[in-house]
């Protein structure tokens, strides 16, 4: 009996190692987040009332709770704030957290799941810009730090068909966030930093996971995002 019981936890814990490795995979496509996601970075503000607001999630540079007091009562997020979130404290410690609105990650397979955990990805990069050679990068182009991240959310997640707002002149402007997010990529290599147990902690649930994400994961390779017609 006992043997049954060890083949048991063997093959759950081999089920898990694949989810977890999945989730790996999606965090992977960008080679930014491979490298600096940290997954204590991520605070809930508003805890148990996480959902699905018009705003999903911000990142603000700034140690002072006062600005962020004002910044979350002008968009009302102060109505769904909880005292019980880390997300104040890591501001006065001046760790930049990453807020994100929505409800947590279930078990990667849900319906909306990708979406998640592309917003977590987008607010994520806003951090990872503060890196000086990606500084560099946007002050290089002279582009804006919002719409370069939209291109990268765009780069990485094409399925999702990210939302990249309309210029003036659609081509050069594509021309030019495309060469920016090539020289991002070209920042990393081929260097590989495998985070695999940070992911494990990040989105662990007590409940039960299933193995391996349901839907195959695309070779992201070269700039996709072009212009509307």
């Amino acid at each position: 009996m006992a043997g049954i019981e060890d083949l048991k936890k063997d093959m759950s814990k081999i089920a898990d190692d694949e989810y977890y490795a999945s989730l790996q995979k999606f965090i992977e496509r960008d080679p930014g987040a491979k490298e600096y996601f940290n997954p204590a970075d991520i605070t809930y503000p508003a805890m148990d009332k996480s959902s699905n607001y018009n705003y999903k999630g911000f990142q603000l540079r700034t140690k002072d709770p006062e600005f962020v007091k004002d910044y979350m009562e002008k968009r009302d997020i102060d109505k769904v704030y909880s005292p019980e979130s880390t997300y104040m404290e890591k501001i006065k410690e001046g760790k930049y957290p990453v807020a994100i609105l929505e409800e947590p990650v279930k078990t990667g397979t849900e319906p909306g799941d990708l979406f998640k955990i592309s917003t977590i990805l987008h607010e994520a990069r806003h951090k990872i810009m503060m890196e000086p050679k990606f500084k560099d990068i946007i002050n290089k182009y002279g582009i804006e730090e919002e719409t370069f991240v939209r291109f990268l959310d765009k780069e990485f997640f094409p399925e999702l068909d990210a939302y990249i707002p309309k210029f003036k002149y659609p081509e050069e402007a594509y021309k030019i966030y495309g060469k920016a997010v090539k020289e991002y990529k070209d920042k990393f290599g081929k260097e590989e930093k495998g985070i695999l147990n940070s992911i494990k902690d990040f989105f662990k649930s007590d409940e039960k996971k299933s193995s391996n994400v349901d839907k195959p994961l695309s070779d992201i390779s070269g700039f996709t995002a072009r212009p509307k017609k």
